[in-house]
Formats: C-alpha cells, sequence, structure tokens
C-alpha cells in the first residue's frame, strides 16, 4: 500500500462531505445536520475534536488492518454495482450488520450519558440505534454506487485504534468523488478482532457528528433518564419518518 498521508484535523461546515452526510440522515435528521453545520462542528472543533482526527506525526502503516478494510470494500463492490437500487441497499445493510459494531458506536454517540441510562433506556435504547445507524449507513455507502473503493495507507492513532483511508478506484474523469478521501475507524479488540467504529469522508465522521446531535438532544431536554427518553423519543420519530 502507499505510504500513509497524515493530515491535520480539518472540520468544515462547508465541505462538500459534510453535505453529503447531511442529505442521506433520515427524515427528521437533515434539519438538525443544517443547524449542527452553523453550530456544533465549530463548537466541536474549539473543544477538542481534533483528538478523534488524523495524527499530525507520522506513524507506521498497519498492514493488517489494510487488508480487513480492503477485503470489505472488495465484498462491497458487486454490491454497490447492483443494478437494482432496493436490493443494494438491503445488501449494504447486511454488511454494515456483518462488520459494524453499533453497540460500540451507540455508546460513543452518548457520550456521558451513556452511564446514566436506565436497564429499561439501555433495552430500548440500543436496538433502536442499530436500526437508526444502519439506515444512515447505508444511504451514505450508496452515494458511491457504481464505484469501486481502493485502500491507500493507514494511521495506527493507537493499538487498538486505527484510520484506514481509501478512495476511488479509477474515477470517472471529471467524478465529483476523484479526490474525496474516504475513511475508516478500525477497532482492535484485545483478542485482535476488528470491527468498524466510525466512517467519514474528507475529515467528516459520521458517529461524530451523531454523538453531537444526540448528546444536545439529552442535554436540552433535562439530562439524565429524563433528557435519554426525548433521544429515544426523537430517534423513534426519525425512523417512523
Amino acid at each position: 500500500m502507499a505510504a500513509p498521508i497524515t493530515k491535520t484535523c480539518r472540520i468544515s461546515a462547508n465541505s462538500k462531505n459534510s453535505t453529503i452526510l447531511n442529505r442521506h440522515f433520515p427524515p427528521g435528521g437533515a434539519q438538525l445536520m443544517r443547524s449542527l453545520a452553523r453550530r456544533s462542528v465549530f463548537r466541536l472543533a474549539a473543544a477538542g475534536a481534533a483528538a478523534f482526527c488524523f495524527a499530525t506525526q507520522p506513524a507506521a502503516a498497519d498492514q493488517a488492518v489494510e487488508d480487513y478494510v480492503q477485503g470489505i470494500l472488495d465484498e462491497a463492490a458487486p454490491i454497490l454495482a447492483g443494478a437494482d437500487h432496493q436490493t443494494m441497499l438491503d445488501n449494504i445493510e447486511a454488511l454494515v450488520d456483518e462488520y459494524v459494531d453499533m453497540r460500540r458506536i451507540g455508546r460513543f454517540v452518548l457520550g456521558q450519558y451513556a452511564r446514566r441510562m436506565s436497564e429499561e433506556q439501555e433495552a430500548e435504547y440500543y436496538p433502536l440505534f442499530h436500526r437508526y445507524a444502519k439506515k444512515i449507513y447505508r444511504n451514505t455507502l450508496s452515494d458511491y454506487a457504481g464505484e469501486s473503493l481502493v485502500v491507500t495507507g493507514s494511521v495506527d492513532r493507537s493499538e487498538r485504534d486505527i484510520i484506514v483511508n481509501s478512495k476511488i478506484k479509477n474515477p470517472e474523469p471529471g467524478s465529483s468523488y476523484a479526490n474525496t478521501v474516504i475513511h475508516w475507524r478500525v477497532y482492535r479488540s484485545r483478542d485482535g478482532d476488528l470491527s468498524i467504529v466510525d466512517a467519514g469522508a474528507d475529515n467528516v465522521w459520521l458517529a461524530i457528528e451523531q454523538r453531537s446531535q444526540f448528546t444536545s438532544i439529552i442535554a436540552n431536554n433535562g439530562g439524565g433518564e429524563k433528557g435519554v427518553d426525548a433521544l429515544i423519543a426523537e430517534i423513534k420519530t426519525r425512523l417512523e419518518g
């Protein structure tokens, strides 16, 4: 693989990829995403969102993790090339179910409030979040229909936290995605198992955007269990839309 390219953290509300992610959030989420683009993204940057972005110091590539992600991308290629749109969406969902750790992401996006849920709330929240996040991943990945992705390098943020970069393989001349860097955040468990825990494009990350939304909803509704109830209600509304 090519040597990893490290970048300074950049979160831009004007990024074309921020627009892509906004468009693919389920009904009820787009308005909140537009609001976040004006407020929360820059608040995240000021509060230290750089901790979630690329390291600015050179780091060794992780070949095993690169191979893991490339295997997923190779599996996704015929799915994205499918002629029937609904079949493609269904197959993307199956791929997400297999490789994305929704439980870990679901806890991450709650921030400090993950420790404040009751057992009853946990039992309701995690299945709802799984459905909601899967829909977001499905709709976002479908934007690359007909394309093949290839891994270009990786950065080890820690032993368990690896960023893998990819891009469109042989993009058509004039393609709006020709220079897009598509990222995959991989978690390595103590047993060495790998899973995807976030995805993004040009430093706009799905889970980070979701965390900003979710914690704002909880905080604006009193925090604690009351705020979590409001979040659960909001997720149900978005799924019904």
